[in-house]
């Protein structure tokens, strides 16, 4: 007997556990649920009227990196054969001091860089713009002093190498955004 009524307990959960995944699942749609005006997109190269050392080719990269994995749209070779057009500019590079060395309060041991890019989005099939000069930018900081030395080493790396590391980690998340807003339903501005 008690073998039995321990089986149905058994059987009773395990039925309570079916239907509650079965309904907590029920609603789940797998991918981003909004479609998008378009099919294909041209991604134009990366124009540069920033300060910004070398940026563009590496915006370009990045932004292609990240339209091929979100997989909603085509990307195409040539604007002719494309439904959307994306141009991309950067604008504005700027530097700052965000902390200062301990010891020589004149130097600075972090700076504050911030990429801005001007984004349209063009229809190339009703000759129109989706949205048009859309700003967008990204900050990071480059470290000079390296806080991990040991007390004999050299504590600097200079400003040009650690701009240099961080310029791939600005690109990369200029490029989300910017994808993030062709993506995206858009709201007037």
């Amino acid at each position: 007997m008690p073998q039995n009524i321990l089986q149905e307990r058994i059987l009773a959960l395990l039925t309570f556990f079916t239907v509650a995944f079965t309904c907590g699942c029920n609603s789940y749609q797998l991918g981003n649920p909004v479609e998008l005006p378009f099919k294909s997109i041209y991604i134009k190269p990366v124009t540069n009227d920033s300060f910004a050392p070398q940026a563009q080719a590496l915006l370009s990269s990045q932004i292609r990196d990240v339209f091929i994995h979100d997989g909603r749209t085509k990307l195409v070779t040539s604007s002719e054969a494309a439904d959307a057009v994306l141009i991309v500019n950067l604008t504005e590079y700027n530097r700052r001091a965000a902390a200062r060395q301990s010891l020589d309060t004149t130097m600075a041991a972090n700076f504050s860089l911030t990429l801005s890019a001007e984004v349209s989005l063009f229809n190339q099939n009703k000759g129109e713009y989706y949205f048009q000069e859309r700003m967008i930018q990204k900050s990071s900081n480059a470290y000079v002093e390296d806080l991990y030395a040991t007390q004999g080493d050299s504590q600097t790396q200079g400003f040009i190498q650690s701009e240099y590391q961080a310029m791939p980690r600005i690109a990369r998340g200029l490029a989300r955004r910017i994808a993030d807003e062709v993506l995206n339903p858009w709201e007037p501005r």
